[in-house]
């Protein structure tokens, strides 16, 4: 939103309309999804992630709790939180908790580099749906990029190679956690206490080696049980 002399918007971003298990949303009849309660039941970050990757920017959308649910066990927990457990559980196991001084990829810290710009200028223009979106490609490429190196095959067959996979591993997580602050800022504040990084400043993240610390899970499966319980509880309340 863009403030003039006048001190008056002169821009505003409207979005269209969000309906809840394909239905209107309706306080009278008790059909809404109300905050204090999700807040006590689910993670915050994946309330803001789902309304923000589901968000009706451009046209209606639906609240749904089964695409709720899977949305957090696939993405959130599947993708997100996988790349970063598996990588920090490595280095824990492997390196003694201190992650290996290694080359960074080149061609990776270009495609860094311009996914700060990206995000930069979608999310100035109000695109936050299409900002995350594009992050979390990067996040399933980092998934990708694990596999394919092998690290629990190069720790005992070529350890120099090893060193560099890790130290490319940390440097995605630590710049995932700051691009991803805006939208997800409980999980990156855990990664900034994992791996003991500065205040976030919107400009690439180098580390030195450095020692992991309190290594936790970033999310918790949701059990697939709580998509019936939430819908009966909303047709309990009409």
């Amino acid at each position: 939103m863009g403030i003039g002399n006048s001190s008056l918007p002169t821009r505003i971003i409207s979005n269209e309309y969000l309906t809840l298990e394909n239905r209107k949303l309706s306080t009278s009849q008790n059909w809404a999804v109300w905050a204090p309660y999700m807040l006590e039941r689910y993670d915050t970050d994946s309330i803001r992630y789902f309304l923000t990757i589901n968000a009706p920017e451009n046209r209606d959308t639906n609240f749904s709790w089964r695409e709720f649910v899977y949305s957090h066990n696939s993405e959130l927990l599947g993708a997100y939180g996988n790349f970063v457990n598996r990588t920090l559980k490595f280095i824990q196991k492997s390196y003694d908790g201190k992650t290996p001084s290694g080359k960074i990829n080149i061609e990776l810290q270009g495609r860094v580099n311009r996914l700060y710009n990206e995000a930069a200028l979608l999310i100035t223009d109000g695109q936050f749906k299409k900002t995350i979106e594009n992050i979390f490609d990067f996040v399933r490429f980092a998934n990708k990029y694990f596999d394919e190196q092998k690290p629990w095959i190069q720790i005992n067959e070529e350890r120099s190679l090893c060193d560099d996979t890790m130290a490319n591993c940390i440097y995605i997580i630590s710049n995932l956690a700051q691009l991803l602050h805006p939208f997800l800022p409980f999980s990156s504040e855990k990664v900034k206490g994992m791996l003991g990084l500065n205040e976030f400043t919107w400009k690439e993240i180098n580390i030195s080696s450095i020692s992991l610390k309190d290594i936790q899970p970033l999310f918790s499966r949701i059990d697939v049980k709580n998509i019936q319980e939430e819908i009966n509880r909303l047709n309990e309340g009409i």
